[in-house]
């Protein structure tokens, strides 16, 4: 399991680029959503919360990944099956002859990963705890237990971002 302010990737981070890319950040979802860029250094940059259906268009680089988040139980959420979102050249599904033409932004959709029933069942019951020691009181095996106690204390501690 990552760290809270971490992706898998630890070297994930932006890069400087010329190639900008405009684009339009859609919550395809039933949640409220962070999205989040992951600056040069790493770091996790908080730069909005969308509401359910709402959108956010960004002015971004091609090599400056982002990230979208629950912002209630901090569950990743994904763009295409992907965790982290990296941007495409404005330019990059033009043909020659149809330079030069106005930048048109790319819609980015938000969506819930399809979770394991395993997953998805745990997340359930972690949104049913108050507390992590809430955990050792079900009937489960002790190792599911010790990960939902995990879950919940995760999901209530604020991460370390950054707001733009």
């Amino acid at each position: 399991m990552a760290e809270d302010n971490e992706v898998a990737d630890s070297d994930i981070r932006s890069k400087h680029s010329m190639c900008r890319s405009f684009v339009r950040f859609i919550n395809n979802t039933d949640r409220k959503v962070d999205v989040i860029w992951i600056n040069f250094e790493g770091q996790h940059v908080k730069y909005k919360t969308l509401p359910p259906g709402a959108f956010f268009d960004a002015n971004t680089y091609a090599t400056h990944p982002w990230l979208f988040i629950d912002s209630e139980t901090q569950d990743k959420l994904v763009v295409k099956s992907e965790e982290v979102f990296r941007p495409e050249p404005w330019y990059q599904h033009l043909h020659r002859e149809e330079f030069p033409r106005r930048a048109e932004r790319t819609h980015v959709y938000i969506t819930i990963p399809l979770y394991t029933l395993r997953e998805r069942s745990l997340q359930v019951v972690r949104n049913n705890l108050s507390q992590p020691d809430d955990a050792f009181k079900l009937e489960l095996p002790n190792s599911l237990q010790r990960e939902l106690a995990t879950m919940v204390k995760e999901s209530m501690t604020p991460r370390s971002i950054a707001t733009y």
